[in-house]
């Protein structure tokens, strides 16, 4: 099996790095016009070879500090870095800060080459290899191999060709990912063949007729052809430089920095989690609000930090906040670089945490959110994913993403959360049952049917307490209330959670003890009133009276003096009383039980079925009772909507026929 290799070049202008490349693989990489002109790399350049079984594939960078960003651009997905010394020039200004570039890219493999040797004397050289040992010191070039070249006279060329292929082979290469990404950093027009991009491929792979999504505009577009350095290909897998031949896509409507990915993969956001590294060199104090050019893949934007409230010395690393004016796309994980704009000058860089933080989320702790979204375990990161979310997905797509798994393992580290606790299954009410229901004017005699969701405990938490927080709200707008109906609650909780989740959280709540059922209603479990003995013996005694009166109940007064206690000490029990659901007041003086009140229903619904209407006087008598009863029964039963008085004479209410 063919292994393909990407090597970038970095270094110094005019340090030989276009024609080493040239002697490497007989390719000039200088393609502009003013590139051959001026003798300077100014574009990316890009060529290959084919030595012992592996594909080495050279994207040739520019060295002069005008054109660093195109040098970033071609660092992406590089696995192998050549840095470039002239032997007549040695360590120069460009050469120390392609080293930092490549360092914070985490590029972790590469050689140094010495070229020129044909121009100074041996001695010279060994004096490079002195300082260019004391440049890479502590870096990931530490120990690297330092391979002296001409190319001029090709002295050297054969131990190059040597160590390129014994690194290759010792190279560790990342994971194959299943989801295609290539960002694009040429794009041109070929006769009778359209729209041109190419690139290096970071992930998954892609053949002809295959749908891609252009990105950041979000448009589906259709694979033409795929070539590798000129030649038609069947398809193009990852670290192979790539051109696609898009259908229907102008060349105006592409440009450097756009990306091609699988559909539905990527996402542009315009605010990401960091990780990030103040250059030891770096000239500035990172602080708030501070604006850089961003250097991510192949695009450039302009962004701003946020630290909140901290700064970052040269040298240190801190958790920071991303915002860039326009949207761009990233995964977890990724690097990239922040420029100074005047002068122009390389200041940090670090690694992407979270690719996609919600526009409106306010981070407080964001020392604490970033070592959650650092950690190394996939696990634990999608924790921290799945924990800000209100149900967990089927589509595996933003937690490859966010979370930097692959999509075959997503369904395998849901179920380890949910075995070891972190998620659980709620079980709520659908709502289109819930409506369905509702709209037929069902007597709960047909179950509503429930489904299952997972969320993270994490997230039940903070739900949780918000939803307390409404519920005392509301409870303190009807006070002396200390339960209200569950849909009352519901209602004020609507712009926290779906409908769904809200009922869930409602039952996990009661579940759990911090709410409590009153009766037919729900209130906060420290609400509830605490009655002494006495106070419990009175309840009692007047609930038995009330209720074996039957439908002519004592007066309050009465009841008072059956008790031995005062108006003013009865009232509360009669109150908490109607809050349970045992008691329904007719008046100040008067309370029903439940039970009498549903017998009034009942006898009132036979007279008026039989009758159609009826004067207050037939249902007295229906009743069995006084006026003094009659008058409140009927204000009562107009009033919940029970009956319709028409004159003197009342009929039912269409609805509780």
């Amino acid at each position: 099996m063919t292994t393909h290799i990407l090597i970038g070049t970095a270094g110094h202008i005019d340090h030989g790095k276009t024609r080493l490349v040239g002697r490497l693989t007989g390719i000039n990489t200088d393609r502009l016009l003013e590139e051959r002109t001026r003798g300077i790399s100014i574009d990316l350049g890009f060529a290959h070879f084919e030595a012992d079984g592996i594909r080495f594939g050279i994207v040739d960078v520019p060295g002069h500090e005008r054109f660093i960003k195109n040098m970033v651009a071609g660092a992406t997905g590089v696995n192998l870095v050549m840095l470039v010394i002239a032997a007549d020039d040695s360590v120069m200004p460009q050469t120390r800060e392609h080293l930092e570039i490549m360092q914070l890219l985490g590029i972790s493999a590469g050689l140094i080459v010495i070229t020129k040797i044909d121009l100074v004397e041996p001695d010279f050289v060994d004096l490079v290899r002195a300082d260019i040992e004391s440049l890479v010191s502590g870096t990931f070039l530490d120990g690297c191999p330092i391979v002296p070249v001409s190319s001029a006279t090709g002295d050297g060329l054969e131990d190059l060709r040597a160590t390129l292929i014994r690194l290759a082979r010792e190279v560790v290469l990342p994971e194959p990912s299943e989801l295609f990404r290539m960002p694009i950093d040429r794009v041109f027009s070929v006769a009778g063949h359209g729209t041109v991009v190419t690139g290096s491929v970071l992930s998954g792979s892609v053949k002809p007729g295959d749908t891609l999504e252009l990105l950041p505009a979000g448009r589906e577009v259709r694979v033409r052809g795929v070539q590798h350095h000129g030649s038609q290909a069947d398809d193009a897998v990852a670290r192979q430089r790539t051109a696609i031949n898009l259908a229907s896509v102008k060349t105006d409507e592409v440009e450097r920095g756009m990306e091609l990915a699988a559909v539905g993969f990527l996402r542009p956001s315009q605010r990401m989690l960091v990780e990030l590294q103040n250059l030891a060199s770096s000239p500035l104090i990172l602080c708030d609000r501070q604006q850089f050019h961003l250097h991510l893949g192949t695009s450039e934007a302009h962004a701003r930090i946020n630290l909140k409230g901290a700064t970052l010395a040269p040298g240190e690393r801190a958790f920071a906040e991303l915002r860039t004016r326009q949207p761009i796309t990233a995964t977890h994980g990724q690097r990239f670089i922040l420029r100074r704009h005047s002068p122009s000058i390389t200041v940090a860089g670090g690694r992407i945490l979270d690719p996609s933080l919600p526009p409106m989320k306010r981070i407080k702790e964001i020392a604490l959110l970033g070592m959650k979204w650092h950690s190394t375990s996939e696990s634990d990161r999608l924790a921290t994913l799945v924990s800000q979310q209100d149900s967990i997905s089927e589509s595996p797509l933003e937690a490859a993403r966010r979370v930097g798994i692959q999509p075959s393992r997503y369904r395998h580290l849901v179920e380890e959360l949910h075995a070891s606790g972190q998620l659980v299954r709620l079980q709520t009410v659908e709502q289109t049952s819930r409506l369905l229901v509702a709209t037929r004017g069902s007597t709960g005699e047909t179950p509503m049917p429930r489904v299952s969701q997972l969320i993270h405990t994490d997230r039940l938490a903070a739900l949780s307490v918000s939803v307390m927080k409404s519920v005392r709200e509301v409870l303190a707008r009807h006070q002396p209330r200390r339960a209200l109906s569950r849909e009352l609650f519901v209602a004020s909780c609507r712009e926290i959670a779906p409908a769904t989740l809200l009922d869930a959280a409602f039952e996990h709540l009661l579940a759990t003890g911090e709410l409590v059922r009153v009766g037919p209603q729900i209130g906060p479990a420290d609400a509830q009133v605490k009655l002494t003995k006495s106070q419990q013996m009175a309840r009692m005694r007047i609930l038995e009276e009330i209720t074996t009166a039957g439908l002519m109940p004592p007066t309050t007064k009465e009841l008072a003096a059956v008790v031995g206690q005062s108006l003013e000490q009865i009232q509360p029990l009669l109150h908490l009383s109607c809050e349970d659901g045992l008691l329904i007041k007719m008046s100040d003086e008067l309370y029903y039980s439940t039970e009498a009140i549903d017998l009034v229903k009942k006898l009132c619904r036979v007279i008026l079925t039989k009758l159609g209407q009826a004067t207050m006087s037939q249902l007295r008598d229906a009743w069995g009772v006084s006026r003094k009863y009659s008058i409140p029964l009927c204000e009562y039963l107009d009033q919940i909507g029970f009956t319709v008085r028409v004159g003197d004479l009342r009929q039912l209410k269409q609805a509780a026929r």
